[in-house]
Order: structure tokens, then sequence, then C-alpha cells
């Protein structure tokens, strides 16, 4: 059952990130910031790279975790079957 919560609270955190990071842009449309970042201003800079890049590296991150806590579910499902004496389904 631990691993059935450990999806769900990543599940929960990780849709929290991808919102924030997809919508920083918002942020800055509201809060205009003068100064300049590798050349371009700023308001326009930081958005593309959080919500661009920000959002590659949060699927990247998520796919290896997502895979990690599948198969910690797996290996929980077969001990369980184990236990209850089915054998592995």
């Amino acid at each position: 059952m631990g691993a059935y919560k450990k999806e769900v609270w990543f599940t929960i955190i990780m849709s929290l990130l991808f919102l924030f990071s997809g919508h920083l842009g918002l942020f800055f449309s509201f809060f205009p910031v003068d100064g300049y970042f590798l050349g371009f201003p700023i308001m326009y800079i930081i958005p593309i790279l959080s919500g661009w890049f920000g959002v590659l590296i949060l699927v990247i991150v998520a796919g290896k975790i997502g895979n990690h806590i599948d198969n910690e579910i797996e290996k929980e499902n077969q001990e369980n079957a184990k236990i209850g004496g089915r054998g592995v389904v």
C-alpha cells in the first residue's frame, strides 16, 4: 500500500510543479521586471526558459521517478500475491 501512496503524492507534487513551471510567464506579465539576462529582457527569457526547459526537465525527472514507483508497485503486488497463496498473477 505504501507504493500507491507514494504514487499519489508524486502525482500531486508533479502536477503543481508542472502548473507553476508552465505558467510562470503570467507572473512576469503581472509584475514586469526591467533588466537583461543573457542579452534578452528578463520578462521574456525567464518565462521561455522555465516554460520550455523547465517542463522538459520536469518530464525527464517525472519519467525516472515514475518508473521507479511503478517498479515498487509491481514488487509490492508480487509480494502480496505470494503471501495470499495465489502465486504471481
